[in-house]
């Protein structure tokens, strides 16, 4: 019985090929594992139908997008969104909260992923207990965000609300 030492010639013509079929799976991953953080600011006008006026809301919206996967096999985008210290106020005066959490994941087709995705967050609006001697109900609002990824797979910008 003999062995041969050495890198087998069948082997590196598999390696090579993979590399040339494959030339961008092992270099086009997701960024990092760890998510974008960061609290934005936004001021959105609505209409809430349980008082039956417009308010400004004025707050910020948490978010948290995590990329992954790669140009290969396709991607997963997810956002989640929170809102923070976000109060309105209608033409009367009166004072309206904003609160809620939202989360959703988008699949993109393999390729590179830069793309705009705008990710409909819904919340909940409060409005204010004196207007309302009969209860009046929660409304649900409207709170896009608009996340823009760069080619690599960062996060290239974001913008929450309707208004630039």
């Amino acid at each position: 019985m003999r062995f041969r030492r050495g890198f087998p010639a069948g082997a590196a013509v598999v390696i090579a090929a993979t590399a040339w079929i494959f030339p961008l799976a092992g270099i086009s991953g997701a960024p990092s594992s760890h998510p974008w953080k960061s609290s934005v600011p936004f001021n959105e006008a609505l209409f809430a139908p349980s008082t039956q006026t417009n308010v400004n809301l004025v707050g910020t919206e948490k978010l948290s997008i995590l990329v992954t996967g790669n140009v290969v096999l396709g991607w997963h985008e997810t956002v989640t969104a929170k809102l923070s210290h976000t109060l309105g106020t209608d033409n009367l005066g009166r004072k309206y909260k904003a609160k809620g959490s939202y989360s959703l994941t988008v699949q993109i087709p393999p390729g590179p992923p830069g793309r705009t995705t705008v990710f409909p967050a819904t919340f909940t609006l409060y409005p204010p207990r004196a207007s309302c001697p009969g209860g009046c109900g929660h409304d649900p609002i409207l709170v896009p965000a608009t996340v823009t990824l760069n080619a690599d797979g960062s996060v290239g910008s974001v913008q929450v609300g309707h208004s630039s």
